[in-house]
């Protein structure tokens, strides 16, 4: 059974065993980096808001085995859990006094999000993009959010450079900054590294927020690399390892000549490690302490 033909089943499967007046649907949805996903949404009379469960990695559980009666019941106990108990209230969105107080920013690749950004208000920030969401919900577990469209401004009877100044100051009191030594991390996450860094190598340090989604934002709060390279009284290197953190690295002005290595270990692990959406970007950036400069390599000019 190819894709599209698990899809019909699982709608039709789903049909049978769904309550009177629930209707079911199938929508593509639009993620970062462009990338394209099939979600199943329930729709309940009573209710205005649906989760969206995405098929993809359910249709890999049916090439691996498990059958479509396991796979349904999964679906159906996942939407159950996550349904909302009561209806959105749609003037927390809609009322921008309201709405002001939730607005936050998000990093994404400039490059790879040419058609979201034709749709929604955006600053340049070195080779990636400021956009702005309105933040319902975050938890450990999840996150609830709306993608601020230039619709949207109309509707408040607001500017980008409102959201930007809103986002600047609620982005890290809702979704507060974290650093942790990778050791650690890696030690939380109980995960064994096949070929440890050598003792004499700097430490790594994982800068996120404390949610650990879409933490890489962390690096436009105000001051935040300041602190670091103060902290560390070094200039610092930082490896966009995803959307959700970056690695720091504490260093020497003399490593800046180094930048270019650091860029091709971030190139080599977007390629093998991350899924298209994860990426933020494919080059290592440098921050002076003494200029309070970021900066990232200068493309290579070939005749």
């Amino acid at each position: 059974m190819n894709y599209q033909e698990f899809l019909t089943t699982i709608r039709t499967q789903l049909s049978l065993r769904i309550e009177t007046g629930v209707t079911l649907d199938i929508r593509s949805f639009t993620k970062n980096n462009g990338t394209h996903y099939d979600g199943l949404v329930l729709l309940h009379p009573k209710k205005n808001v649906s989760p969206a469960i995405y098929l993809m990695p359910y249709y890999h559980r049916y090439l691996e085995g498990v059958c479509l009666e396991e796979i349904c019941e999964d679906i159906l106990h996942t939407y159950q859990a996550h349904a909302p108990e009561e209806n959105f209230d749609t003037s927390c969105f809609t009322d921008f006094s309201r709405a002001s107080e939730h607005i936050v920013m998000r990093l994404v690749s400039f490059e790879k999000n040419q058609e979201l950004l034709k749709e929604v208000p955006f600053f340049r920030y070195q080779d990636l993009a400021v956009i702005f969401y309105c933040l319902l919900h975050a938890s450990a577990e999840n996150q609830a959010n709306i993608l601020i469209h230039n619709h949207h401004l109309n509707l408040w009877k607001t500017d980008k450079e409102m959201l930007y100044r809103l986002a600047k100051k609620n982005t890290p009191q809702l979704l507060p900054p974290q650093l942790t030594p990778m050791s650690s991390l890696l030690k939380e996450m109980q995960l064994v590294v096949e070929t440890p860094l050598p003792e004499a190598a700097p430490p790594l340090y994982v800068l996120t927020n404390t949610y650990r989604t879409n933490g890489a934002t962390v690096l436009l709060y105000d001051d935040i690399l300041k602190e670091l390279s103060d902290l560390f009284e070094k200039d610092l290197i930082i490896l966009p390892s995803s959307i959700h953190e970056v690695l720091i690295l504490a260093t020497d002005e003399n490593d800046r000549q180094n930048l270019d290595h650091y860029t091709a270990m971030v190139k080599e692990v977007n390629a093998s490690q991350l899924q298209d959406e994860e990426i933020l970007s494919d080059h290592a950036y440098y921050y002076c302490r003494h200029s309070h400069l970021l900066t990232m390599p200068q493309p290579v000019c070939t005749s």
